[in-house]
């Protein structure tokens, strides 16, 4: 197996802390010279994660034939104990820093399922060392990222793939198809919906909570603000709920709900974006039931008008005018999305089997649907490796637009109340120096700077 075409020398630059700092918190070098592994037969992966979403993708990477998991890192040890009972071979790194300098020349590609602020870093680092990488939904915390890490993949030739899986099944792919064939007419609004909370309605604790002996604090925090541990609000789970760490219910449902839509009708990025729904009750912490609407151009699949396309999580719902046009409200799905437009209607349960209908008089009739066939998400990320050819589904070249969108909605739920306009050339809102000032947000905790981010 041909080697990787950098070394650890040529990525990483000279930090200006002591040679120990240095090696401790390496600098990732944007390398204009990085490209991707060549295909190979046998896949030597290593996870950043070692459970949850992390022992999900570590499962479905390693049934796929001839696929072995080499290296993982882990900053809490207590989440170990899958890994140890079922692939102990495994070289457990607690900082996954330290496993990318080491593992790299004996690796082909990575997972990266940690904690959203992570995605963008430890990703870069690895596409930097040409490694392949299958990062978690939502691809980053924010939308400047998200276009790196896009261009990034793009300029040297890394096979890439987000986490969204059920883009890769029949349940997606089908009304895809739909849309794409304008089943539905000219599009007229979409409604997606999730009943997901991930935020809260009341201010970050101060406090500072003795930090648990499995795990590494500091390495947790990684590029993400410095802040004492507060137990329950932040590891393993509840980050979602605050800004700066996780991307609240439209970041971690969103990549998902919106998938089938976003790519049927074959869209890049909103004109506008407004939050309708509740703001932050301070600057850590995401609301609950958020509400936003984004206004979309229209191109030829959609019937070249304007269009809108509203999210709601939590207690907020879908307006009754658009329930009643699909036959009530006991007909919408629980998760997912209602797509109306001039001929007729789709709905598309998150990951469910949609129903597509035709208005007659007014009526919304289900007509019969073929259904695409589903495919394996990891193995198609494998394949692409190893053949070539299509890129995965959700590569970021797809996903990263998507993901753009998605978090730009973020941007607006911290700024409730305001139009938004968005020029996604410049990456900026003209009308809004503050919302412009989120598309890339806080910086990097310092000592953790990456190049390219």
């Amino acid at each position: 197996m041909a080697p990787t075409t950098l070394t650890r020398r040529r990525f990483l630059t000279q930090s200006t802390a002591t040679a120990a700092a240095a090696l401790a918190t390496p600098h990732f070098g944007w390398a204009s010279t990085a490209s991707g592994k060549p295909p190979s037969t046998d896949l030597r992966i290593a996870s950043f994660g070692a459970n949850g979403r992390a022992w999900a993708n570590i499962t479905g990477m390693t049934g796929v034939d001839n696929v072995t998991l080499t290296a993982v890192a882990e900053v809490d040890a207590s989440r170990l104990d899958k890994l140890s009972e079922s692939l102990p071979d495994t070289t457990v790194y607690t900082d996954w820093r330290k496993l990318l300098d080491q593992e790299s020349n004996h690796l082909d590609a990575v997972l990266v399922s940690t904690p959203d602020h992570m995605h963008a870093p430890i990703s870069m680092a690895a596409m930097q060392l040409g490694l392949h990488v299958y990062c978690e939904k939502p691809l980053t915390r924010t939308v400047y990222e998200s276009r790196a890490l896009r261009k990034f993949a793009a300029d040297n030739n890394v096979v890439t793939q987000m986490g969204n899986q059920l883009s890769s099944t029949g349940a997606n792919r089908t009304p895809i198809r739909l849309l794409q064939e304008r089943a539905v007419g000219d599009i007229l609004s979409i409604h997606s919906t999730n009943p997901k909370s991930w935020g809260r309605m009341s201010a970050l604790p101060t406090g500072n909570d003795p930090v648990p002996d499995s795990l590494d604090w500091n390495l947790w925090l990684g590029v993400g603000q410095d802040r004492p541990f507060v137990h329950d609000e932040f590891h393993p789970r509840n980050w979602r709920k605050r800004i700066g760490f996780g991307t609240s219910t439209l970041g971690d449902m969103g990549c998902h709900i919106f998938h089938p839509w976003f790519h049927g009708l074959d869209l890049d990025a909103p004109t506008q974006v407004t939050s309708l729904g509740q703001g932050p009750v301070d600057a850590h912490s995401w609301p609950t039931d958020c509400k936003v609407q984004y206004t979309f151009a229209g191109n030829k699949i959609t019937g070249n008008k304007p269009f809108t396309a509203t999210w709601y999580d939590g207690t907020q719902s879908i307006p009754t005018d658009v329930t009643n046009a699909v036959g009530g409200a006991e007909k919408l799905p629980n998760s997912g999305s209602i797509v109306l437009g001039t001929e007729g209607a789709l709905l598309i349960p998150h990951g469910g089997v949609a129903r597509y209908g035709l208005f007659h008089d007014g009526i919304f009739c289900t007509e019969p649907i073929a259904r695409e066939p589903d495919l394996n998400h990891h193995g198609v990320f494998a394949r692409a490796i190893r053949e070539g050819g299509d890129p995965p589904l959700s590569n970021f070249d797809k996903s990263g637009p998507l993901t753009e969108t998605v978090l730009l909605g973020t941007i607006a739920i911290r700024l409730p109340g305001q139009t938004l306009e968005w020029d996604p050339t410049s990456l900026t809102f003209p009308n809004s120096t503050e919302a412009t000032a989120l598309v890339k947000d806080a910086p990097y905790r310092k000592g953790w700077e990456v190049a390219g981010l």
